[in-house]
């Protein structure tokens, strides 16, 4: 008999994400087993783990929203744990839970942002801004100035998340901050479209761009 761990890479794979749902009878179980699978964030399948508790989490927001609330609970606990390690993957997850329940789970988003100035969480929490948007001028308020104060970081994801999330929230008085990034040619991992690719930090800043310029920064595809 196939385990549960082989039957949502299985489903990861394919991007079956709301079908992983089927695979057991406990939601807990499904959570578990994504929240294992993304721990090693230089492999394709943590990403779409990561993107999958998304997606899951609004399935089942629609009927017991407590459910979510109580996993946005244990990720949080696990950033904050003291046995080192387990946590950080959880920014972007969370990330991905108010990306796709922006409504009902707006409060998470500044709670994001506050491990903002832990070294280790810095670059996921970035990439969970870009990930989550302009969900509303709240967020944009306290979430631009965060994502500035990271901009010139001598760490390339850093710079390239920050880009990154600048350009999805909009961000006007970014622009010449990004300008100066045009020609870093540092290369970090990105997850777009299902799929994981080395996009230097100068693309990064010149997809910002051309948002903010478009007016279209925060939106989502």
């Amino acid at each position: 008999m196939i385990s549960l761990k082989k039957e949502v890479i299985l489903h990861l794979e394919r991007g079956d994400y709301k079908d992983i749902l089927s695979l057991a009878p406990s939601v807990h179980k499904i959570f578990n087993t994504l929240i294992k699978l993304s721990y090693d964030k230089s492999s394709l399948l943590a990403w779409q783990a990561i993107e999958a508790v998304g997606v899951i989490s609004r399935e089942i927001a629609k009927t017991e929203p407590e459910t979510v609330r109580n996993l946005t609970g244990r990720l949080l606990w696990m950033i904050r744990d003291e046995s080192g390690g387990i946590g950080w993957s959880s920014p972007e997850m969370l990330g991905e839970i108010v990306r796709n329940n922006p409504h009902s789970f707006s409060d998470v988003a500044p709670v994001i942002v506050s491990f903002h100035d832990e070294t280790m969480l810095r670059a996921g929490v970035l990439w969970a801004l870009g990930r989550m948007g302009k969900i509303n001028e709240e967020t944009a308020g306290y979430a631009i100035p965060i994502a500035l104060q990271y901009v010139r970081s001598p760490d390339h994801r850093v710079r390239a998340y920050a880009a990154f999330a600048l350009g999805e929230l909009g961000a006007l008085g970014a622009v010449t901050l990004l300008e100066h990034l045009l020609d870093d040619s540092n290369a970090v991992p990105c997850y777009e479209n299902g799929k994981l690719a080395d996009k230097s930090v100068g693309k990064f800043a010149e997809e910002a761009l051309a948002k903010i310029k478009e007016g279209s920064g925060g939106s989502r595809k």
